[in-house]
């Protein structure tokens, strides 16, 4: 399922597109009235508009590039909220549930066996209040993934409707052959806006892929840890018979 915000962007992209080439056929027709006598009116139009298109196509260029890998921040925060609902709460119960105040095997045996058994519960615990922390850490670091993604995309459609509204005022002004000059000057300006609103959105992105990156390391190294670190069961003090005794 494809985020709101990447449809949005989308959206005004295409809009973006149809505008452009709105205008360039709009001073198109308008040139197309210039008698031969004043064609030397048209010539420093035309090495305008070629620079123009240098600039919309760098700005394309930019452009295209991010729908090449657009992320999904939907399934993102899918899979952040399976990692609550699936594992995070899921061992949480489990947690609660074999303390050792929730056991009846606390009050009912008694001996090596039960004193092993004891000691290695609560540390056991310790070990699923980790693993559901991790869950939750790792849940918070991919909702604030696509979070950013959201964010990043919004940002493209403020670059869009910026370049917008500098289309509709150009195609205003290439109405008459002495306003072409000025609309092309002032389509440039907010093509070189929109192109700093891409890049800054692009950096922004790339330095929260960074910190999650960062993050996603650090889980990964607690994840190795606490495998490490798990309280094994000291089953040598638990399998003889004699290590257990019901209590009187």
């Amino acid at each position: 399922m494809t985020s709101s915000a990447i449809g949005q962007a989308n959206d005004k992209l295409d809009e973006l597109q149809r505008k452009i080439d709105e205008f360039f056929e709009k001073v198109n027709d308008t040139l197309s009235w210039v008698p031969d006598w004043a064609s030397n009116l048209i010539e420093p139009i035309q090495h305008g508009m070629n620079d123009l298109r240098q600039k919309i196509n760098e700005f394309w260029d930019r452009v295209n590039q991010l729908f090449d890998q657009p992320g999904s921040p939907t399934r993102l925060h899918q899979v952040a909220e399976d990692w609550i609902n699936k594992v995070s709460n899921v061992i949480g119960d489990v947690a609660g549930n074999v303390s050792l105040d929730k056991m009846q095997t606390n009050l009912d045996w008694e001996g090596r066996g039960a004193e092993a058994y004891k000691a290695t519960v609560p540390e056991q615990v310790d070990g699923l209040d980790s693993v559901k922390d991790l869950a939750s850490q790792l849940r918070s670091s991919l909702d604030n993934l696509g979070n950013g993604i959201e964010t990043f995309w919004t940002a493209i459609t403020i670059a869009a409707v910026t370049f917008l509204v500098g289309v509709a005022g150009a195609i205003v002004g290439a109405a008459t052959v002495v306003g072409i000059p000025a609309a092309i000057a002032a389509l440039a300006g907010a093509a070189g806006v929109a192109i700093g609103l891409v890049s800054t959105a692009i950096t922004s992105l790339q330095s929260l892929t960074n910190t999650i990156s960062t993050e996603q390391t650090t889980i990964s190294q607690k994840v190795h840890d606490l495998g490490e670190s798990w309280a094994m069961s000291n089953t040598g003090a638990m399998q003889e018979k004699s290590d257990w005794n019901v209590m009187q």
